[in-house]
């Protein structure tokens, strides 16, 4: 086996890290919510970004099943019936738009909580769309999301790969 240096073989992974980064955060600004939970109560509604709501028409005990409705600008554009577990998912023009799970319906005097874990949505590019509205403020906080964001690993970062990338043959030729 012919001896590669060390140093070319880590050079290669940071370039192939580079790569890797560039594909993973290139979709990051469509995601709206990214994998957070839900909690609606049997007959109210919870409303998203870009005017869709998610309204919760019913829930039948028996079963444990869970008829949603999702909502453009108060026009139902979709209707489902879902199971624990099952995914209901929402496109525009080929793209996705909603991808929610129902998690599990929580029963009390006060009525059903159903509960929906994940959420994503994305953006729609159909409508406009402004991550610093006010109204984005307002939403419940998404944990998930803000866990996620904690979770990055710092070095990963394509700016300080693409510089140590650049340094480091002049550093390993003048050692």
């Amino acid at each position: 086996m012919k001896n590669i240096p060390h140093f070319k073989i880590f050079y290669y992974f940071i370039l192939c890290s580079i790569l890797l980064c560039g594909v993973v955060t290139a979709g990051d600004s469509d995601v709206i919510l990214n994998g957070t939970s839900l909690y609606v109560k049997a007959g109210e509604t919870f409303d998203f970004e870009q005017d869709y709501s998610l309204h919760v028409k019913y829930v039948n005990p028996e079963s444990e099943r869970v008829w949603v409705s999702l909502s453009l600008n108060d026009e139902s554009v979709a209707d489902s019936i879902l199971g624990k577990d099952e995914v209901f998912t929402y496109s525009s023009n080929s793209s996705p738009v909603f991808n929610i799970t129902m998690d599990r319906i929580y029963y009390g005097s006060s009525g059903e909580l159903v509960t929906f874990e994940p959420v994503y949505q994305y953006v729609d590019q159909r409508y406009p769309y402004n991550p610093n509205n006010e109204k984005t403020d307002m939403k419940v906080t998404n944990s998930s999301e803000n866990e996620s964001k904690n979770q990055r690993v710092p070095f990963l970062n394509p700016t300080l790969l693409v510089l140590f990338a650049i340094l480091l043959p002049y550093v390993y030729e003048h050692r």
